[in-house]
């Protein structure tokens, strides 16, 4: 009986993933990226490429709860596993 008790409040820890918050890229350093703790709700991480000149880009990284939309001159990537954007 102990043991059925005990593996159900495993099973319970398991499903539920009490505590989970993603982490998504937010910046390069010269040391490497760093990283941010999304917000509840924001499970999708983005990477957006900002033409500012022919050859020349701008790229922002982050959390968002939806993908967002490439507006003139951008390029976006989602993607919804840990640290994807890489």
């Amino acid at each position: 009986m102990k043991t059925l008790l005990l593996t159900l409040v495993v099973v319970t820890i398991v499903c539920l993933d009490l505590g989970y918050t993603k982490t998504c890229y937010k910046y390069d350093t010269l040391f490497g990226k760093t990283t941010e703790t999304c917000a509840d709700g924001q499970n999708i991480c983005f990477k957006r490429w900002h033409m500012l000149a022919p050859g020349r880009y701008h790229v922002s990284r982050g959390c968002a709860a939806t993908c967002p939309k490439a507006q003139n001159h951008d390029s976006v990537e989602c993607c919804a596993k840990e640290n994807c954007n890489a």
